[in-house]
This record gives structure tokens, C-alpha cells and sequence, in this order.
């Protein structure tokens, strides 16, 4: 499953120490020495305070560090136990190939009853997180968490992953690539054994979450969400730094679409669910930090793509929906809600019928510079309003996108 790295544990004393555990928490990692520490104590402390009796093991798997993270990690299992593990991820180097290590670990060499996922950039773990995680999945077989966050930040969420997602299963699941993730024994099983890990490339990277969620969902797994409160972590500039995050993640949810398309386009309904919400014991009351947005950077990349792209845009999109797009930049209006949902299924029925990889990675790759024209187009819309008006209108945006199923191939 891994070799052995100098510096982190021997697989075979993994297996020995996760054998007997009831509850394995993951926390895939790399280069977070500021704040690992922070999210392992938490996680101990919610052991400690609500399931004192349960054995556990935490397995921390590393992209092989460069900084302090592995030194942390270690420092904590000296003060707090053996039950925190380290295994270094050396299958690709992105979070989607440590949580397939911890899957394979959990499933193959423990019995554990679930598994729960946090990410090791957190800053706003505490006990009750663990709490909620745990009892969700005692009661749900996949968890996916409910945050509270500024109007700026999960942006892929809102505007890819959670609108696709509500499309093809009818069901508002508000964080589906959240990070924060519970599950039980079942589906734990059920990706161990899944081909997508190597079919679909971008599960080993950004693209995991999605993987998830939708694997669940195909499964016909009961889905729950915990409220875990604000998350403040390390979030970015959605005009600057996810360009890579937004290429793994569309491309991971586009494969995931198409091969669950027998369950999902089955799916006869003209009500949304709401997914059950699991609150209890209270995390403690956080407010969302700020997510600085540049409205200009996001003009430029989106002003950009036309020209870049123009050639492809031919090829993926009718020509009413090409005529929208130029009416936006002529406008000076960016790219509005109904239109992007129509670039989203161009896309998707362009890469569906797509054979070649490379082709698909250019798909992905002319979309982004577009959804900075939607986001160019949420700013203008919301840069005056406080975040909880701006997220109602993200809610209705949901809605309304949801009488557009057929353009996905739904009749």
C-alpha cells in the first residue's frame, strides 16, 4: 500500500495499531505545520470528551512534508498517545491520493464502524465537530458538513459543485466538496473497491470530494449534513489562485456524472430534498473571515477566454449561447446565472462525447476564464449586501437551476 519512508510509521505497525479500532479519523496533509497540530488536538479532545470508552486511531497521511509538519505530528503522539499514526502518500501528489490511502487502510486492516475526514489547514476545529462527525455517521452512511461561510468563499461549491450535484440527485446538499467528511462502514468499502480512483484521474487530486459525494449519492447512501459552524481555513481569492482546484474539480464532478448517469438521469421528481441536519452538541459560535476578492482580475481572465478560446467555444457551445457570452463582455455585465448553467451543460455534453483526455483537460481549461465572468457578475450583484442576503441568492439560484435539467440529457 505504501513503503516505508524515513520518518514516518511502517505499515505493518499501522495495520497493528488500526486493527482494533472503532472510529479512524483521517487527516490528509501537507506542509500544514502551523496548523496540524491544532486540528490532531481537537480531534483528541473530542474523543476525550464525548466517546471516552471508543477505541480510535488517527492517521495522519502526509504528502511528504518539506516543513515542520511531520516534527508536529510526532511532538502530539509523544504527549498524547500512539493512536496517532503517520503514513506518507506517495501514490500522486494531491488530497485525493492520502484519503484513498486512509480508505484502503480503513477497509482492508481495521473493522472500524466509521471513518471521518478533516482537513489539516483548519482553524476552526473544536471538540464538537468529532461529536457531530461520529453521530452522523452512527445515524447517516455519508456526512457531508454544513458551514457557516463568507459570501466569497467556496465559490466552486456554489457555482459548480453544489448546483450539478442538486441537478442530477435532487437533493441540496450544500457542501459536496466541503473537505470535512463522514463515513460509515459500507461506503467505506464501497470506494476501497472503486475503479474511478484510477479511471477518473482527478480523484487522486482536488477532485476526490465530488468523487465522494457522488458515490454516495449513486449508492443510494442515506446522506445527512453536520453543522460544524464556520470554517475558517486558508481560503483564497477565487480570481487568483484556483485555477487548478476548479480544473480538478469540474473535470472529477463532469466523470462522475457520466458514469453514474444510470442512476441519476432515472431520477423523476420535481421536488428538491433537503438532506437531514445533525446539530447537536452546538460547535462553538465563530464568524466566517473575509474573503478578499479582486473584481478586476476576474474581468480580465473572463475578457481574456474569448479570445483565447474562441476556436473551442465554437465547438462546445450553440451559437445563442456564444451571442450571451459577447453580450456580457460588451456589456460589461459578466456571465448571468441561466447562461452559466447552459455553458455548464454545453460543456458537459461536449466532454461527455469527448474520448480523448486531452481534449477534455482543454474543456476544462477554456471554462475557467467564463466562471469568472459568473463570478464577475455575483460581485457586481452582492459586493453591497451582508453574506447571509448574498447566500439566499445563491439558494434561489439553486432553485431556479433546477428546471433546467433536461439540457443534462434528463427527460
Amino acid at each position: 500500500m505504501f513503503p516505508y519512508v524515513k520518518g514516518y510509521d511502517r505499515l505493518e505497525e499501522v495495520t497493528a495499531r488500526i486493527s482494533d479500532a472503532e472510529i479512524i479519523v483521517g487527516v490528509p496533509s501537507r506542509n500544514t505545520a502551523h496548523t496540524i497540530g491544532y486540528v490532531i488536538h481537537n480531534i483528541v479532545e473530542g474523543f476525550r470528551k464525548y466517546y471516552p470508552s471508543k477505541k480510535y486511531a488517527i492517521i495522519v497521511c502526509d504528502g511528504l512534508s518539506s516543513d515542520g509538519t511531520l516534527g508536529v505530528v510526532r511532538v502530539l503522539r509523544r504527549r498524547l498517545g500512539e493512536n496517532i499514526l503517520l503514513v506518507p502518500n506517495v501514490r500522486a501528489p494531491g488530497k485525493g491520493a492520502a484519503m484513498r490511502t486512509i480508505i484502503e487502510l480503513t477497509a482492508k486492516y481495521s473493522s472500524a464502524t466509521s471513518l471521518v475526514f478533516f482537513d489539516s489547514d483548519l482553524r476552526s476545529i473544536s471538540p464538537e465537530w468529532l461529536a457531530l462527525m461520529v453521530k452522523a455517521a452512527e445515524q447517516c452512511g455519508y456526512v457531508a458538513p454544513f458551514y457557516i461561510r463568507h459570501k466569497y468563499d467556496a465559490t466552486i461549491t456554489n457555482f459548480i459543485a453544489r448546483p450539478l450535484t442538486t441537478i442530477a440527485y435532487s437533493i441540496d446538499i450544500k457542501q459536496p466538496i466541503g473537505g470535512d467528511f463522514g463515513l460509515n462502514r459500507d461506503l467505506v468499502e464501497i470506494l476501497a473497491e472503486s475503479p474511478l480512483w484510477t479511471s477518473n484521474p482527478w480523484t487522486q487530486l482536488f477532485g476526490v470530494d465530488i468523487f465522494l459525494t457522488h458515490t454516495a449519492l449513486a449508492n443510494k447512501t442515506k446522506v445527512c449534513e453536520a453543522f460544524l459552524g464556520a470554517k475558517i481555513h486558508e481560503a483564497k481569492d477565487p480570481a487568483q489562485s484556483l485555477r487548478k482546484m476548479f480544473v480538478e474539480v469540474t473535470g472529477s464532478l463532469f466523470t462522475v456524472l457520466i458514469e453514474y448517469d444510470n442512476v441519476w438521469s432515472n431520477i423523476k421528481t420535481s421536488r428538491i430534498r433537503e438532506p437531514p441536519l445533525i446539530d447537536e452538541p452546538k460547535p462553538p459560535t465563530m464568524h466566517p473571515i473575509e474573503v478578499r476578492v479582486n473584481p478586476l482580475r476576474a474581468w480580465e481572465e473572463f475578457e481574456k477566454a474569448l479570445k483565447k478560446h474562441q476556436d473551442l467555444y465554437e465547438k462546445i457551445f450553440q451559437k445563442e449561447t456564444i451571442e450571451k457570452i459577447k453580450k456580457g463582455i460588451d456589456q460589461k455585465e459578466g456571465i448571468d446565472p441561466l447562461t452559466w448553467i447552459e455553458i455548464l451543460a454545453e460543456a458537459y455534453n461536449v466532454f461527455r462525447r469527448e474520448p480523448h483526455h486531452i481534449i477534455r483537460v482543454k474543456i476544462l481549461e477554456s471554462l475557467f476564464g467564463l466562471w469568472q465572468g459568473r463570478l464577475y457578475k455575483y460581485y457586481k450583484e452582492t459586493w453591497e449586501m451582508e453574506t447571509q442576503e448574498a447566500l439566499k441568492k445563491i439558494d434561489e439560484y439553486i432553485r431556479s437551476y433546477y428546471g433546467m435539467r433536461d439540457l443534462f440529457g434528463v427527460k
